[in-house]
């Protein structure tokens, strides 16, 4: 394994976000030539360029754009280990799908932090369960049928109850349930239509995320079906309107995936019993 030393990775990941060496300088407390030497030390040491320079500033090349991301994911991580240990706090890593996160759990981390002092939350939004690594993932969050994923533990924190919203405006001028033959049907990657309006034809706008439909039936720009816990707030203050479904997407629940083997005691048990009390 090769031995990097942090100060030329520092100064790099400077570079790399001004694109520029004596932004990064400034930014470090140095001069312009002790971060030029310093990443010309870790070109040396990779055997490869990291930028090309350029008549103002410098351009990642391609192996420095994919040394960036990795270098900003490390020293992030690290920089938070620190700020734990500056308050006596422990991180916790935790997954969970993008829509999830900015519909639910954004809001509700004070309330976890209020109940938990000595516990931080970093939130990473990612469709896909990550491999689970002390400190990388520490625990994650899906919706759907139960993960199938081996020797972890997966717990059922709540059904999900599908419901279809559109705006008051734009509910009265769309058809009566079930049909809604007046709809425009604003489409998440989830592709749940199938199970409520089955082979019934119109038109379909497609989004990758649950959130982006949300926003777009705000907007008016139709009706879009999406868990309860996403938009229970904008029901409650009125700004969408609940319509009638066919049924409900009984099977499908919100799980959380973490170790195996934990003491109860463990910050990821905690995190466990706290959202599941407030998901129920």
């Amino acid at each position: 394994m090769r031995c990097l030393r942090l100060s030329p990775i520092r100064a790099f990941d400077a570079a790399a976000r001004h694109g520029n060496f004596r932004l990064a300088a400034e930014e470090l407390h140095l001069t312009h030539g002790a971060v030029a030497q310093q990443i010309r030390a870790l070109e040396d040491q990779l055997g490869q360029s990291l930028f090309e320079r350029l008549p103002r500033g410098v351009a990642l090349t391609a192996a420095g754009a994919h040394l960036a991301k990795a270098s900003r994911a490390a020293l992030e991580l690290m920089d938070q280990a620190v700020d734990a240990l500056e308050t006596g706090q422990k991180t916790l890593q935790i997954s969970v799908p993008p829509s999830f996160a900015a519909r639910w759990l954004v809001a509700a981390i004070p309330e976890f932090e209020a109940a938990h002092p000595e516990l931080r939350l970093a939130i990473s939004a990612d469709a896909n369960i990550q491999p689970l690594r002390r400190g990388i993932v520490d625990a994650a969050v899906r919706m759907g049928p139960r993960p199938g994923v081996e020797g972890v533990v997966v717990t059922r924190l709540c059904p999900v109850e599908f419901v279809a919203v559109a705006t008051p405006d734009y509910a009265e001028r769309i058809g009566a349930p079930p049909d809604f033959e007046g709809a425009i049907l604003l489409q998440d990657a989830h592709e749940y239509r199938v199970r409520f309006l089955p082979g019934r034809g119109r038109d379909i706008w497609r989004y990758n995320y649950t959130v982006l439909a949300i926003d777009a039936a705000m907007e008016g720009q139709g009706m879009a079906i999406a868990p309860r816990l996403l938009v229970e707030k904008p029901l409650r203050r009125g700004d969408f309107r609940e319509l009638s479904l066919p049924e409900t997407g009984k099977d499908i629940g919100y799980y959380l995936v973490h170790p195996a083997g934990l003491h109860r005691s463990d910050p990821v048990l905690r995190f466990a019993d706290w959202i599941k009390g407030a998901l129920s």
